[in-house]
């Protein structure tokens, strides 16, 4: 379980979350906000990517509370914020080869990712010449072949056509089941959100759990 405790986060001299509380584990879970709440900075600070203020962050072992190691908890998350991380000139081949030998993947994963998310026809193309759906497509596939029990995720959808947001769904749904524990988030419509089991919802600098989406939320989509 991942475990947040008491975090305030801030962007400058903007304040964006105060003592943020959040539990992570074997659900899926959908982040809300409007842009510039601090959603991608929450996402980051997660991850270890930008450093933590106040409060805490942690990994636990299941069941109890046990804190495990931060190199622990690195090698259990899996975070690629947007297809503008990839180095153009690579390919896509290249990126899944890579995660899967520097996290827990394998060959057979890449296979099984390619063939899911339909990549064939671009797999060993350089980055720079994907559309905006081919990018988003890899950086899913990564959290595949990643293979980790926790994945954070920010708009993972962008850039996905109808058909391939469908398809979103259902890798979501085989993840769950898999045992992996999700925080997403995502400015679409209820039909992509209605996957959470979950909501967080940061506004007004704070973060409030809920069982289903606010109306005026999905409105907001």
């Amino acid at each position: 379980m991942i475990i947040i405790k008491d975090v305030d986060l801030a962007f400058g001299n903007d304040v964006l979350l105060r003592s943020g509380q959040m539990r992570i584990d074997q659900q899926i879970y959908g982040l809300v906000a409007t842009n510039g709440s601090g959603k991608t900075t929450l996402l980051r600070t997660i991850a270890g990517l930008l450093p933590l203020k106040s409060g805490e962050i942690y990994l636990t072992a299941d069941q109890t509370n046990e804190r495990l190691p931060t190199l622990v908890k690195k090698k259990n998350l899996f975070y690629f914020e947007t297809g503008e991380w990839f180095d153009g000139n690579l390919t896509a081949a290249d990126y899944l080869k890579f995660v899967a030998k520097q996290w827990q993947g394998n060959s057979q994963l890449i296979d099984e990712a390619v063939d899911f998310w339909e990549m064939r026809p671009f797999l060993s193309r350089p980055i720079r010449k994907y559309s905006l759906g081919m990018k988003q497509k890899t950086v899913l596939a990564l959290y595949y072949v990643a293979n980790t029990p926790y994945w954070l995720m920010d708009e993972p959808t962008l850039g996905l056509d109808l058909d391939s947001q469908a398809r979103f769904i259902s890798f979501m749904k085989a993840a769950k089941q898999r045992g992996t524990s999700i925080l997403f988030s995502s400015h679409q419509n209820d039909s992509l959100l209605s996957v959470a089991d979950t909501f967080y919802i940061l506004d007004k600098q704070q973060l409030v759990a809920s069982a289903e989406l606010p109306r005026e939320w999905g409105e907001r989509g």
